[in-house]
């Protein structure tokens, strides 16, 4: 779906997913762009569409002469399509899944794009103590929360217990030149679906900025990368939503411009049994999926991939172990905590001040 648009706007969501079914069912993380009033607007191209399982959403301010919005999606879609056959476990024909697929336990070559990424999750990894993994593909795919078909049923203690032998951030090794990774076991198994979506947003904004455009707005699942301004020469307005699985609430409206910023939470993907709620958010040291207070974790940077990923591990870290870390490194994150039936915002000590910081003087694009 592709349309052109410059008068007034309503609340509206971006089309969102993440790489794969999990990320289908947690779309809608970042609730909205939110554009009001009716001033003078600039001419504006919006395009949306299916990916990775789920949608994206791309707006365009000041496009370049010549550039259509059927134009504009097709070049949005073929890069989305190239991060897919990168980094994606539901392709089987996916660079991914080759070298899942391999037994190799001697240096295995891997393109720099899929490198890059892998890296970025060790380095995650080191950072959060393992709570960030990208080697927790089996227990994904054990809960029913991969590419293989949901069973709505806990797995047994010996099936996790199984799984955990094939898990382990340290079991990966990196080489720089040339680009190679290394498994310990031959039947380790990566999975960059925490990454994925941000991925996809930093390389659509990478395409955007190659010809010139620099007012733009790139959503794939909770993950948006924003520059410049909106229509109305503001910075774009982002809404967190309250993490309710039945209801979409507005918590806060975040202004971003020429940032990165990511949600992850437990109330989209899930199942039930017996009461009990399941979450995707998988803790790589239990086996199990998360048990906390924390229902979403919010986190802005440069880069949509980094973001992506720090969102899920503050979300794995929980209510306490999460706001400690982002204070301590000096993230710009924010946290929803269930407080009995009542929830409760806060941010890190340099939410706000990230905040501020993204927003220039206003002015027409």
């Amino acid at each position: 779906m592709s349309r052109n648009q410059s008068a007034c706007s309503r609340l509206q969501h971006p089309a969102h997913g993440i790489l794969a079914r999990r990320l289908a069912q947690s779309a809608f993380m970042l609730a909205a762009i939110w554009l009001v009033g009716c001033e003078r607007e600039a001419p504006l191209i919006e395009v949306e569409g299916p990916t990775m399982g789920t949608y994206y959403s791309v707006k365009v301010v000041n496009a370049p002469a010549g550039l259509t919005a059927q134009t504009l999606q097709h070049e949005v879609e073929s890069t989305l399509n190239q991060v897919i056959s990168e980094i994606s476990t539901y392709d089987p024909n996916s660079e991914l899944s080759r070298l899942n697929r391999n037994p190799s336990t001697d240096w295995i070559p891997v393109s720099s794009n899929l490198f890059e990424v892998i890296a970025e999750g060790q380095r995650i990894a080191a950072l959060t103590d393992g709570a960030f993994d990208v080697t927790v593909g089996p227990l994904v795919n054990l809960w029913g929360f991969g590419p293989e078909a949901k069973t709505g049923e806990p797995p047994t203690p010996e099936a996790i217990q199984a799984a955990l032998a094939r898990v382990g951030w340290k079991n990966l090794e990196l080489r720089t030149e040339p680009p190679a990774i290394r498994k310990t076991r031959g039947d380790l198994y990566i999975d960059l679906s925490a990454l994925g979506e941000g991925v996809g947003a930093d390389r659509v904004s990478a395409m955007l900025d190659a010809q010139g455009i620099r007012h733009d707005m790139v959503a794939v699942a909770g993950t948006i990368r924003a520059k410049g301004y909106n229509a109305k020469g503001q910075p774009w307005s982002i809404a967190i939503e309250e993490p309710l699985p039945d209801q979409r609430i507005v918590h806060r409206i975040v202004p971003v411009s020429d940032r990165a910023i990511s949600t992850s939470g437990d109330y989209r993907n899930f199942f039930e049994k017996d009461g009990k709620r399941y979450s995707h958010e998988i803790d790589p040291k239990t086996g199990s999926p998360i048990e906390s207070h924390l229902g979403s974790a919010t986190v802005m940077g440069d880069r949509a991939m980094v973001v992506d990923g720090l969102a899920t591990a503050l979300m794995v870290l929980g209510d306490k172990r999460g706001p400690a870390l982002a204070a301590d490194q000096g993230l710009a994150a924010y946290f929803i905590v269930r407080d009995g039936t009542t929830l409760r915002g806060f941010g890190s000590p340099n939410f706000g001040n990230d905040t501020v910081s993204a927003i220039r003087q206003n002015g027409n694009p």
